[in-house]
């Protein structure tokens, strides 16, 4: 189930953004000043799989695999980076999204969940 960070570190002159993380997923959203969603990433199958669906705005939809930054043997681990675009399976990922968003706000489940389903893409 996700559960948000509390005090997600922000950069001064970019979006607000908040961050819900679970044992498979991460969810992270980005605001305008006015509070309206601009973009959201939903992170699943973490580990050496990983995956991340993005959303914004502008653009809609990209998928792409997650490079973790955990391979290479005696190498400290670096920055996770999105590699090249991934098969997307969006019946799979609503559905691991309706798993893990449990807790989260009523709003912020549907908004995503009206994305996922295609209704507004």
């Amino acid at each position: 189930m996700l559960s948000e960070v509390a005090n997600t570190g922000q950069v001064e002159g970019e979006p607000r953004h908040r961050w819900f993380t679970g044992h498979a997923v991460d969810l992270y959203v980005w605001y305008d000043d006015a509070g309206n969603i601009l973009q959201f990433q939903i992170c699943y199958d973490k580990g050496p799989h990983e995956k991340a669906l993005s959303w914004n705005r502008a653009a809609g939809f990209s998928h792409h695999g997650v490079d973790d930054g955990e391979s290479g043997v005696f190498r400290m681990k670096g920055t996770a980076i999105l590699t090249g675009r991934a098969k997307l399976d969006l019946d799979a990922v609503r559905g691991v999204f309706a798993t893990a968003a449990g807790k989260l706000e009523y709003d912020l489940h549907e908004f995503i969940m009206h994305k996922l389903t295609g209704s507004d893409t």
